[in-house]
């Protein structure tokens, strides 16, 4: 039975609850048709299946989510990774045992069971930071940088991923954040210090604060997020109607801020843009920035929901004026 956690803000799922949660996210994850400006989805899903009752055979009771976004939170997540690590030390001593002809414990035994299951399954890090180095311009003294950040954001519960593209001046290189040698690049603890810092909110908002540090140039910074989701789980939107059991739909939205743009752009019908919510010299203060910077933004939000839940979606995407894609499964 499912019940409120000790904090307002979390929803314990556990049971055939918890088992049919994992198989419908993890389907519309990989139903999303994801670029690489998102978080990998095989990664993602493979998370999210690997919190599902008929994997971990009884080792844990249930997870925690986020009643905000209706993914799991950190802790939850992060434990199938510690899991991952632990498993072959803890399959080897578990082996070792049975090979001497003594018997596990049943606890111990579908801790073995959990954890050679979890030995088959690919998993990358939660928060990993990958530079590459695009190229160097020798006349200018400028490298150009592609740097990847994916995180899973704490405060809301989300698989996020950052991708940046910066220069960088060679004048700068003796406190430089990106270390060059050759076309081998890296983040120093600096960058990433400052990456984790900056990243915490949309692309605008980690562009503005970027824009100032000396030596550095910023073309382009996009964050693309998978969630929130809804379903008879996590509940759906007030405007929502009568759901059916069957209901599902995850969001995926996306915020650029980029020189190539033109002229800003919102096409996401639940986010507005940043400079919207400010006023007098708070604003006036911003858009003389945006202008000295010279970049535009780009949001966008499409869907993934089960076929049950399609024809509520886009009635509530009506009301909006954003065109949005849906892939319905």
């Amino acid at each position: 039975m499912d019940a409120r956690a000790g904090e307002e803000r979390l929803l314990c799922l556990s049971g055939e609850n918890l088992e049919g949660y994992c198989r419908t996210l993890s389907a519309l994850i990989l139903a999303g048709r994801l670029n690489s400006s998102y978080p990998d989805p095989y990664v993602c899903s493979a998370y999210i299946s690997c919190l599902a009752p008929s994997l971990r055979r009884g080792v844990y009771g249930g997870i925690n989510l986020d009643r905000r976004t209706g993914l799991p939170v950190l802790n939850d997540v992060l434990s199938v990774k510690i899991d991952k690590d632990l498993a072959p030390a803890f399959i080897a001593s578990q082996e070792e045992r049975l090979a001497a002809g003594r018997s596990l414990a049943e606890r111990s035994a579908a801790k073995l069971e959990y954890f050679r299951r979890l030995g088959q399954v690919v998993l990358k890090p939660l928060n990993r930071v990958e530079v590459k180095l695009r190229r160097v311009d020798r006349e200018s003294g400028s490298a150009f940088f592609e740097v990847v950040y994916d995180a899973y954001a704490i405060s809301p519960a989300l698989f996020t991923r950052y991708c940046l593209l910066l220069e960088q001046k060679d004048a700068v290189w003796a406190s430089a954040f990106l270390e060059r040698s050759g076309d081998y690049s890296e983040p120093t603890m600096d960058f990433r210090m400052k990456l984790e810092k900056y990243a915490q909110d949309e692309s605008e908002l980690m562009f503005l604060i970027m824009g100032g540090i000396k030596g550095v140039r910023v073309e382009e910074i996009s964050r693309a997020r998978i969630g929130p989701f809804w379903s008879a789980q996590t509940g759906f939107p007030p405007a929502w109607p009568q759901a059916s059991p069957g209901d599902a739909v995850l969001h995926f939205p996306l915020d650029r801020a980029s020189l190539e743009l033109k002229a800003d752009i919102n096409n996401d019908p639940f986010e507005g843009m940043y400079r919207e919510f400010l006023s007098g010299e708070a604003k006036d203060l911003i858009e003389a920035r945006v202008k000295n910077l010279g970049y535009r933004v780009h949001k966008d939000r499409k869907f993934a929901c089960t076929k049950s839940a399609e024809p509520a979606l886009r009635r509530l995407l009506a009301a909006s004026t954003a065109r949005n894609i849906i892939y319905a499964i």
